[in-house]
């Protein structure tokens, strides 16, 4: 492990553009389920202000329907429904919008690195054990 750490104080700005090489990644996967997460909030707060609208456009029919005024009609009950039928799709649109897994560009980069530590290790392994 020694010999690994020594390699790397050699090449230090190597490991200076790998590391934001990883920065440009992560950066791009955090952008990525930001906005994935932006979408979901909005979509669930439109939901919310639906229900809402939906409640008291219903409360407001219910309230003339007591008061003796004929809410029979389908057009009383329009906005109550339509705002609970948005609502309901906002509330599926969010559930849909899950953020990605992470990409297969850094999966691969991590595989990478992890076979070449693999492999750095046994090479610093065998070289302990022959001398």
């Amino acid at each position: 492990m020694l010999r690994f750490l020594l390699a790397l104080a050699r090449h230090l700005d190597l490991v200076g553009e790998h590391a934001l090489g990883y920065a440009e990644l992560v950066r791009a996967e955090c952008a990525t389920s930001l906005r994935s997460w932006v979408w979901r909030v909005v979509a669930f707060a439109l939901a919310a202000l639906f229900v809402l609208i939906g409640l008291v456009s219903a409360a407001v029919v219910l309230s003339l329907w007591s008061n003796g005024v004929d809410v029979a009609s389908w057009r009383a009950w329009a906005v109550p429904i339509g705002c609970l039928l948005v609502a309901g799709a906002c509330v599926a649109f969010a559930l849909t919008r899950k953020p990605q897994p992470m990409s297969e560009v850094l999966n691969q980069q991590l595989q990478r690195d992890l076979e070449l530590l693999r492999a750095a290790r046994g090479a610093d392994e065998t070289q302990g054990g022959d001398a």
